[in-house]
């Protein structure tokens, strides 16, 4: 009897020393981000992070690297081939190299509403978030807003830029020739050292949305916005796919549907969250300028014959280009549209 009670008390003490710990096949999946620890998508994704252990019995655990610790984007890139990261949060830029399809949607001056641009999203995110299994990572949605025109002298119209120096994201040679053909001088930084460019004088205005503006910091180094879609900005969480495929297939579609749905959730909110940051702008004295009538027009015009002409020259897939354009005038031709300004408190 004696001998049993201590059998008994030996697997008792045993499970207690188990309970709470990770199982030993856990799979830590670290996550790489400039934003701030704080920032909404920081809070988003720790949530879905939660969510997914919770939903895996702690067999899939999201670990995020924020506020840019990890390094810019190309340091990013190169620990995830070599397995010290298995994914980051990347602006299509970031894969200019290997999937240029990705940077159609942020060459400048090309929408001109959230509607417009929804529905175009509609008809092609589905064949671009596909394309990056070719390329060995998966994606779970993308989040978009429109980016405004950061400065420090008054920016109402096309002559106005003349000359200025602008951010150009680290390794987007797309966007240098656009930005070229506005006679603007771009001046390449990766995202974390804008602010200092701002400071310093390197940069005299950069094309953000607002609400990165402020997650950011950068509105504490400007004067003034101009209140006009200068060009779609997306970001997106790419998974190493050497990594997924190393969880079940069950949690691979918890993984997959707790992303999906925290992706889809944030791209709802950003046209409000876009206008709240732009109010906040106003609130801090930050001054809004209002583009010289008729100036929008123009750009757009301009823009369409440069970015063609990018497209033709094979720096973006001419097909996909068209396709897109043609979405663009089925939208214009047909449905129901909303001034940006509308949107941003004009």
């Amino acid at each position: 009897m004696k001998m049993q009670m201590i059998k008994l008390l030996f697997v008792l003490m045993s499970g207690a020393l188990f309970i709470g710990m990770p199982p030993a096949y856990a799979t830590d999946i670290k996550i790489a981000t400039i934003a701030p620890s704080q920032s909404t998508w920081m809070v988003e994704m720790r949530e879905a992070g939660t969510i997914i252990r919770e939903r895996t019995d702690g067999r899939v655990n999201l670990k995020f690297y924020g506020g840019g610790v990890q390094g810019a984007s190309s340091k990013v890139m190169q620990k995830i081939k070599i397995g010290q990261l298995h994914g980051g949060m990347f602006a299509p830029s970031d894969f200019t190299k290997q999937y240029s399809d990705m940077n159609l949607y942020g060459l400048p001056f090309v929408f001109e509403s959230w509607e417009e641009m929804r529905y175009v999203r509609e008809q092609m995110d589905a064949d671009l978030a596909a394309g990056f299994d070719q390329h060995n990572f998966v994606t779970f949605g993308f989040v978009g807003s429109f980016s405004l025109m950061l400065s420090n002298e008054p920016v109402r119209n096309q002559s106005d830029m003349r000359g200025k120096k602008i951010w150009l994201p680290e390794g987007d040679l797309i966007t240098f020739q656009a930005l070229k053909a506005l006679n603007l001088s771009p001046v390449s930084l990766p995202v974390t050292d804008v602010l200092t460019g701002l400071q310093t004088g390197l940069l005299d205005m950069a094309a953000i949305p607002p609400e990165i503006a402020v997650a950011l910091q950068w509105h504490t180094r400007v004067r003034y916005f101009t209140d006009m879609p200068v060009l779609y900005a997306m970001s997106f969480l790419a998974i190493d796919k050497r990594t997924i495929n190393k969880l079940s297939a069950d949690d691979q579609a918890v993984l997959t549907e707790v992303l999906v749905e925290t992706f889809a959730r944030m791209d709802a909110r950003a046209p409000t969250e876009s206008q709240n940051a732009t109010e906040a702008l106003v609130n801090v004295g930050i001054k809004k300028i209002i583009p010289d009538e008729g100036e929008l027009d123009k750009l757009l015009v301009t823009m369409s014959e440069t970015n063609l002409g990018l497209a033709k020259n094979g720096l973006l897939p001419l097909a996909l280009f068209e396709t897109m354009q043609g979405h663009i005038s089925d939208f214009r031709n047909g449905g129901p549209q909303t001034e940006f300004g509308a949107l941003s408190g004009n």
